[in-house]
């Protein structure tokens, strides 16, 4: 009888890093302390489309922010502990940057980033974490982001599986939490379609094409991330670019403005 009152409760699943099936715990997406601690208004595909077209649409009321029930407790707090603090500070400082700004950036604009004594790995490492909140848990092992994530100060990672990219977003711009989608891709005498994750909360959004072989060229490759240990302080260069959507009452994954000519 309680194994039954468990499973009827709809925070009972599989956690999206272990695997373990169990009751799962809210993981912030991304974590609270980076500009994600107000309310969220979550709508499924369906909804999105009714809301993009006028029509009344239903939708989750999370008051923790942005983020899915998905993790174990485990899972949750060692990601949390390892990773999160590094992601949360290096947000803010971009979010600090940005703010200074003399002008409001515009569609296409690409800014230049020197950091300093930065984790680089714990950071990327909370973006993976991210990502496999939105991700089925096979293709979470398929990927190695399970061995990535549990080990933790693991740098192996296979390149030729994935490819992961950054660009800025701003607050007045649409928020995508989105799991693997087929997106088409435009090629000068083709169109291919692509398999993606697309994530973004401000100020970061990132892109997890899960077809490598098939580039996205919105935002800049992050996969250098990966190639420090887990104690290394580093001082590297990001070059980001900003992007907005193109229709922010239905912010779908990759749809954004048409790039201006340079």
């Amino acid at each position: 009888m309680k194994n039954n009152n468990l499973k009827k409760n709809n925070h009972y699943g599989v956690c999206h890093i272990c695997g373990k099936t169990g009751m799962l715990t809210f993981e912030h997406i991304p974590p609270k302390k980076a500009y994600n601690w107000e309310r969220a208004k979550i709508y499924n595909g369906y909804e999105a489309l009714s809301k993009s077209q006028g029509e009344p649409a239903r939708y989750s009321n999370s008051q923790q922010g942005m983020g899915k029930y998905s993790l174990c407790q485990s899972c949750n707090n060692n990601t949390g502990t390892w990773y999160a603090q590094a992601y949360c500070d290096f947000a803010m400082d971009v979010i600090k940057s940005l703010h200074k700004g003399d002008q409001p950036l515009k569609h296409g604009d690409i800014i230049n980033y020197r950091f300093k004594d930065c984790p680089a790995l714990q950071i990327v490492k909370q973006v993976i974490a991210m990502f496999c909140s939105l991700l089925p848990y096979h293709e979470v092992k398929r990927l190695g982001f399970d061995r990535l994530l549990l080990e933790q100060k693991s740098n192996t990672v296979d390149k030729e599986l994935f490819d992961l990219r950054m660009y800025l977003t701003s607050v007045e711009n649409g928020q995508v939490m989105c799991g693997p989608t087929a997106v088409l891709i435009k090629k000068p005498n083709s169109i291919e379609a692509s398999w993606v994750s697309d994530l973004s909360v401000y100020p970061f959004g990132f892109i997890l094409n899960l077809t490598p072989e098939i580039p996205v060229n919105y935002g800049g490759s992050i996969m250098d991330m990966f190639d420090v240990d887990y104690d290394d302080k580093c001082e590297f260069e990001l070059t980001l670019q900003y992007l907005e959507r193109s229709n922010n009452a239905l912010p779908l994954p990759l749809m954004f403005k048409e790039l201006p000519n340079k």
